[in-house]
């Protein structure tokens, strides 16, 4: 049955079905709307400046530039933007457009962030992981 199902939908794919294009762009569509809303939440003025190259022992290398409260860059490989409410950081991470992991990282001394990430948006505290980055 599964197979069935899957040779339909390659079919449909190939085929250029518009439902099946209709429906992938309205994931992606919501995907972007919660990730978005979410970082439309955090509203405090910034007090900390994250911009600067990071590590992490789990992501890699890091960059963030921050403009005003909005950030943007990479956390290891995945593209980042977020914004920067108060001294917490909320960032979601991409790849070819959809958000992928939602993070929330606080300053508690000027070269270290701390805080966890999670899979999916909006953040959620289930399933989060710690997460640490190190300015370099």
């Amino acid at each position: 049955m599964k197979r069935i199902l899957f040779l339909v939908l390659a079919v449909c794919a190939l085929a250029g079905c518009e439902t099946l294009t209709k429906f992938q762009s309205g994931r992606y569509s919501n995907n972007n709307d919660l990730g978005k809303a979410w970082l439309s939440d955090q509203i405090l003025p910034p007090e900390v400046n994250v911009s600067g190259n990071w590590k992490s022992e789990v992501w890699g290398k890091t960059f963030l530039a921050q403009n005003g409260s909005e950030v943007r860059g990479n956390l290891g490989d995945y593209p980042v933007e977020g914004v920067v409410s108060g001294r917490k950081v909320y960032l979601l991470a991409s790849q070819g457009g959809w958000y992928y992991y939602s993070i929330i990282l606080e300053m508690p001394a000027p070269n270290i962030l701390i805080g966890y990430y999670a899979r999916g948006v909006p953040y959620k505290t289930s399933g989060r992981v710690d997460l640490r980055l190190d300015r370099m």
